[in-house]
C-alpha cells in the first residue's frame, strides 16, 4: 500500500504509536501509516505467545467487568473455565487489589486525549481513580510473568503519556477545572507480583518536561512522515520480536516467549512483551 508523504490530519498519538516510532522508526510507519499486515510471527513458540496475549485480553475484561458493578460471584463461572494463569491472576486480583479502588470514584477503560502540535494523543485506562481527597491515581494491569525493574518501566513513553494525558485533559473529571500535575500519580499493578506495584508521582514539572519533550517527539515524526523517512533500527534485537522483521530483510528469528535478563536492555521491554498493550489493542 502506498502512502501520500505526512501524517493523515485525523492522525492520533497514543503511547504504543510513540513507542513504535521511538523503537524503530520503520515500524511506525509500516504498522499506522501503511497499515501493512505481515505473516511473521513475533515470538516462538507462537502458540505460548497467542495463549498470553489472549489470556491478557482475559484478564483485563475480567476486571472491567468487577469494576463496572459485575460481583465476583456473576463471574465465577468464566474463570472457572479459564486456564490456571487466568484463575491465579483473578483470584490473585480479589485478594490483593489496591485498596484505593474502595473509596475512590473509578472509571474503567476510559479514553481521553489532548492536542499537541496539532495533533491529538489518546490515552486508554485500564483503572482512573478520583480518591477523596481529589487526588487521581492510573492504574495499568499487567500480566507479565516477569516484572521489569523500575527503571525500565520509568523509561517507558506509557509513564510519560498517561499523567501528561490526564492533567491535559483530565478537567472534565474534575468539576471542569485542571487537574494538578502534583495530584496524579500512576501504578503498575502485577497479579504476578500483587505486593509489589510500581507507583510513579507526577509534577508540574514532569508535565513541563513530558509536554516538552512529547511535543519535539510529535514535530520528529511529522518531519519523518512529510519526507517519506523511516529509518529502520541500527540495533537489531528489537527485531526478534516484530512482525515486519522478513519485511524489511532482517533475517533473524523470532525472540522466546521469555528471555530473562534483557528487559533493562531492550526498548522493547523483552520480559513483559507487552501482552498488556496488544490486550488493549484487542480489547
Amino acid at each position: 500500500m502506498n502512502h501520500q508523504p505526512g501524517l493523515p490530519p485525523t492522525f492520533q498519538f497514543s503511547q504504543s504509536s510513540l513507542q513504535d516510532y521511538d523503537t524503530c522508526p520503520r515500524r511506525f510507519q509500516l504498522r499506522y501509516l501503511e497499515q501493512m499486515r505481515w505473516p511473521a510471527i513475533e515470538s516462538e513458540p507462537v502458540e505460548e505467545a497467542e495463549r498470553l496475549a489472549r489470556l491478557g485480553s482475559d484478564f483485563h475484561r475480567l476486571v472491567q467487568q468487577h469494576l463496572v458493578g459485575l460481583s465476583a460471584e456473576t463471574l465465577a463461572d468464566t474463570v472457572a473455565h479459564g486456564e490456571p494463569d487466568l484463575q491465579r491472576w483473578w483470584h490473585s486480583y480479589l485478594a490483593h487489589r489496591p485498596a484505593e479502588l474502595d473509596d475512590a470514584d473509578v472509571y474503567s477503560e476510559l479514553v481521553l486525549s489532548a492536542p499537541l502540535h496539532g495533533f491529538r494523543v489518546q490515552a486508554r485506562f485500564d483503572a482512573l481513580l478520583r480518591r477523596p481527597d481529589g487526588a487521581f491515581l492510573i492504574i495499568d494491569w499487567k500480566t507479565a510473568h516477569h516484572k521489569p525493574p523500575r527503571e525500565a518501566l520509568e523509561r517507558r513513553l506509557q509513564t510519560r503519556v498517561y499523567p501528561w494525558v490526564l492533567a491535559a485533559a483530565g478537567a472534565v473529571l474534575n468539576h471542569g477545572q485542571p487537574i494538578n500535575p502534583a495530584a496524579i500519580s500512576m501504578s503498575y499493578w502485577y497479579p504476578e507480583f500483587p505486593g509489589e506495584p510500581e507507583e510513579f508521582a507526577y509534577s508540574q514539572k514532569l508535565f513541563e518536561r513530558d509536554e516538552r519533550s512529547l511535543g519535539e517527539l510529535i514535530e520528529r515524526v511529522k518531519d519523518a512522515a512529510a519526507r517519506s523517512d523511516f529509518p529502520l533500527v541500527e540495533d537489531d534485537r528489537p527485531c526478534r520480536y516484530c512482525v515486519y522483521r522478513s519485511f524489511c530483510a532482517r533475517e533473524v528469528a523470532a525472540g522466546p516467549v521469555i528471555e530473562p535478563g534483557e528487559a533493562a536492555e531492550s526498548s522493547l521491554d523483552v520480559l513483559a512483551l507487552d501482552w498488556d498493550q496488544i490486550a488493549e489493542i484487542q480489547f
